[in-house]
């Protein structure tokens, strides 16, 4: 198969939609498909891509809060042309505006049918755009509605937000399939069983409160973006409530990664020794921070999959989590970690891992096993399949 990506997000951006994109790139490019990515010249020669990314000219560039940003040049007609010279079976957009209207346009023009991934609450990040937030909120909601019901298919990462796009009145038939995994941690697909017994010794766990933490450290890891929408505060106040063996990492980039260095030590007034800032780590850094964490805490509400999620569960480590959109569809309670309701209820349950190797035993299996469903080989094969159903409808359907 042959297959158009086309994304406003792409390197030098290195966040969720960049991530999942590369991954699923390389998984089909791995079995044999064949993928072109389209996206936007943000540093005109300065970019180092593959043979199979296309950049498409852009005549204005600027930099907004550290993002770099872009506007094309005519590109529903770069598109086009590329469509008509490549001849994709499918365009798959991963954002409904800029390029993702271009495409959708284009793939019209051409007959090809087009599928779009609902990557993102948008109107939840209108502060990234430099007007009145309360004036863009339902602008953004309309717009990105109106753009859902045009395309063949939409792609949800996660059930809420199918759910969510359902009670939007979105027609459009829906796949849940969640971002795959990146190779550096894709899991083992077989082998590991949970034990099933975990309800009972977490309800044991909590009963004892005689038990004590022999361990000298124990540590906790986020994997974020710095930015308003990540809720990281709430991390601030759950170390104010666990006791001094208790270390936090933080570890990502975005445009509030000082601003949060102010907020733990002078703000919150946290120890240096208990609090650690590590900016841009790479890939193989990652997985060494996953590996030497015990439990990965994770307070964003507004992430429809969050894939550092399924990141940290695949090294083996539980996560406990404010509640949110991403979390319902890879979290369960006392299996694999924890979905908490405030700062109380998140040091309460670290609290009970950090004192119950048995709890945390179980909660590593139950991990494990979860984090296989976002094997790349196991996704690959859920998109393919909603390729060939979009293609095979679109064949069928008035507008072809």
């Amino acid at each position: 198969m042959l297959i158009f990506f086309v994304t406003n997000n792409y390197t030098p951006y290195s966040g969720g939609v960049t991530q999942s994109i590369t991954a699923m790139t390389n998984a089909l490019r791995t079995q044999g498909h064949e993928v072109f990515v389209i996206t936007l010249n943000f540093l005109e020669e300065n970019h180092t891509d593959p043979d199979y990314v296309i950049r498409i000219t852009c005549p204005i560039k600027f930099v907004y809060k550290n993002n770099h940003m872009a506007i094309p040049w005519r590109p529903t007609n770069t598109i086009e042309e590329l469509i008509k010279q490549h001849k994709p079976d499918i365009v798959h957009v991963h954002h409904p505006f800029l390029l993702g209207v271009s495409a959708l346009r284009a793939a019209r023009k051409c007959n090809i049918p087009c599928i779009f991934t609902y990557h993102t609450l948008y109107e939840q990040y209108a502060h990234y755009v430099p007007l009145p937030r309360m004036c863009l909120q339902p602008i953004i909601r309309s717009a990105v509605g109106k753009f859902c019901n045009k395309v063949d298919a939409i792609i949800a990462p996660s059930n809420c937000v199918k759910n969510y796009l359902l009670s939007q009145k979105i027609m459009t038939p829906m796949t849940v399939i969640p971002s795959p995994l990146r190779e550096s941690f894709n899991p083992i697909l077989h082998g590991v069983h949970p034990d099933t017994s975990t309800s009972s010794a977490f309800a044991k766990a909590s009963a004892d409160t005689s038990t004590v933490n022999t361990s000298p450290e124990f540590n906790l890891l986020l994997v974020t973006r710095f930015a308003l929408e990540k809720n990281i505060p709430f991390v601030f106040e759950v170390m104010q409530l666990l006791p001094d063996n208790f270390r936090l990492t933080l570890a990502g980039y975005g445009t509030d990664y000082e601003k949060m260095q102010v907020l733990a030590f002078d703000t919150f007034k946290h120890c240096p020794t208990r609090i650690c800032f590590i900016h841009k780590p790479t890939e193989k850094k990652l997985v060494e921070l996953y590996r030497a964490a015990d439990v990965f805490i994770f307070p964003s509400q507004t992430d429809t999959q969050g894939i550092v999620l399924a990141e940290s569960m695949s090294q083996g480590v539980p996560v406990v989590a404010v509640d949110g959109p991403g979390q319902r569809d890879i979290i369960v309670n006392e299996v694999n970690g924890f979905i908490v309701k405030d700062a109380a209820d998140a040091a309460e349950k670290i609290s009970i891992i950090a004192h119950n190797p048995a709890v945390l035993q179980q909660l590593i299996a139950g991990a494990q096993t979860t984090a296989q469903k976002y094997h790349a080989d196991c996704v690959v094969q859920q998109l393919l399949t909603a390729y060939r159903n979009t293609m095979q409808a679109y064949k069928q359907s008035p507008i072809s």
